[in-house]
């Protein structure tokens, strides 16, 4: 097995919370957990908060290890679930 068929990190979200990202974006904490999962890998939780401050989770990714790289992955992964900015940038451009 050669390492592009490994896999390093994972990402999840469910479509529930994706809406609620963009209807609530404003607010968000990102907090990463090492060892305390079955896995003992890095796990990243991405959680935000509603106007009548009830959190809720938007996403979760294990991570291979804590680098730059790594979170940076997992953030790019996660800009692309805002479809609200994605709206806006097309809007800008056709001006």
């Amino acid at each position: 097995m050669n390492d592009e068929e490994v896999v390093h990190d994972i990402f999840w979200t469910h479509p529930d919370t994706v809406k609620l990202l963009n209807s609530f974006i404003i607010v968000l904490f990102m907090d990463s957990i090492y060892k305390t999962n079955k896995y003992r890998l890095p796990l990243l939780e991405i959680v935000g908060v509603t106007c009548s401050r009830l959190t809720f989770f938007v996403a979760f990714a294990y991570l291979e290890v804590e680098r730059q790289s790594n979170f940076m992955w997992t953030l790019e992964r996660f800009k692309g679930l805002y479809t609200y900015l994605m709206h806006c940038r097309k809007l800008l451009s056709r001006t």
